[in-house]
C-alpha cells in the first residue's frame, strides 16, 4: 500500500468515529423516545442530543474551526439557538400557541 492510501486512512478515521457517534446518538435518542416517551425530562435530554449532534457536524464534517469566523459564529450559533428554542416551545408552548393564533 502506498503511502496516499496510508495517509487517507488516517484522515478518516476521526471521521468514521464522528458517524459512529453520530449513529450512536441517533440510537440513544430512539430508544429514549420510546422508553420517555411523554415524560416532562424528555425535551431537555432531546435538546441536548440535538446539540451534541449539531457540534459534531459542525466541528467535524464542516470544519467550523477552520471557517471564516463570522461562518463559524453563525454555525455555532444555529446550534446554539435551535435546542434553546425547542425548550422554550417545551415550557410556554400553550402561551405561544395562544399568543400566535387568529
Amino acid at each position: 500500500m502506498n503511502d496516499m492510501h496510508r495517509n487517507s486512512g488516517a484522515v478518516l478515521a476521526p471521521l468514521v468515529k464522528t458517524w459512529l457517534g453520530l449513529l450512536a446518538l441517533t440510537g440513544l435518542s430512539l430508544l429514549l423516545g420510546h422508553v420517555l416517551h411523554g415524560e416532562a425530562g424528555l425535551q431537555w435530554v432531546v435538546a441536548v442530543v440535538l446539540w451534541l449532534k449539531g457540534w459534531l457536524v459542525i466541528r467535524h464534517f464542516i470544519e467550523a474551526d477552520s471557517a471564516h469566523p463570522l461562518i463559524r459564529r453563525v454555525l455555532y450559533g444555529f446550534i446554539t439557538i435551535t435546542p434553546a428554542l425547542l425548550l422554550v416551545t417545551a415550557l410556554f408552548g400553550r402561551q405561544l400557541a395562544r399568543m400566535t393564533t387568529l
